[in-house]
């Protein structure tokens, strides 16, 4: 890769990472590298749409995106993107899924990435769990609480304390059978 083409690459993914979104200005759209852009959108699990976004920005400036060279990129990028160890990274972030991988890659896809999204999901109701138990503590602080909601909040602690260690619980199964797999799989 020549100097030119990383600077444009740095420069696009700066712009994009600032951005938030799929539009490109009209510098990136007139320098592109229209085969490395599909190949980080396809290790960023983007769907084939994503070149529209790219055109419709680009049209502006009466610039046409070489969709053979993106799709080209951005299946190879897929092919990094698609990987156990990847969807199961994916999962355990609580990404979305966006059904981009090919038929052969999707399966052993989807299995790791729903190993990594349940536990992401445990560890949501966790979060939740301890929200409301800092509720329901804080409640208990305030002097002002009469005595028969008194008992009814420690009742209500008491279950949110036993949901939270069956949560643990569940987590710690978890990340010992999914957790040791995730490890395991190749980078």
């Amino acid at each position: 890769m020549t100097r030119r083409h990383l600077l444009t690459l740095i420069f696009i993914l700066l712009a994009l990472s600032l951005s938030g979104c799929a539009t490109l200005s009209e510098g990136e759209c007139r320098t592109a590298n229209w085969q490395e852009l599909g190949r980080i959108d396809g290790t960023q699990g983007q769907p084939r749409a994503r070149l529209f976004e790219h055109a419709k920005a680009c049209a502006d400036y009466g610039i046409r995106p070489d969709a053979e060279a993106y799709y080209r990129g951005r299946e190879r990028g897929l092919l990094d993107y698609c990987t156990p160890a990847n969807a199961y990274r994916e999962g355990r972030r609580g990404a979305t899924y966006r059904g981009v991988c090919p038929a052969l890659l999707e399966g052993n896809f989807l299995e790791s990435y729903r190993q990594g999204l349940a536990i992401h999901e445990v560890e949501s109701e966790l979060e939740g769990l301890e929200r409301q138990i800092q509720r329901v503590e804080h409640r208990l602080d305030d002097e002002e609480v009469a005595s028969d909601e008194i008992q009814e909040l420690h009742r209500e602690l008491r279950s949110l304390y036993r949901d939270y260690r069956f949560r643990q619980q569940e987590l710690l199964r978890l990340e010992q059978y999914h957790g040791r797999y995730g490890r395991m799989l190749p980078r």
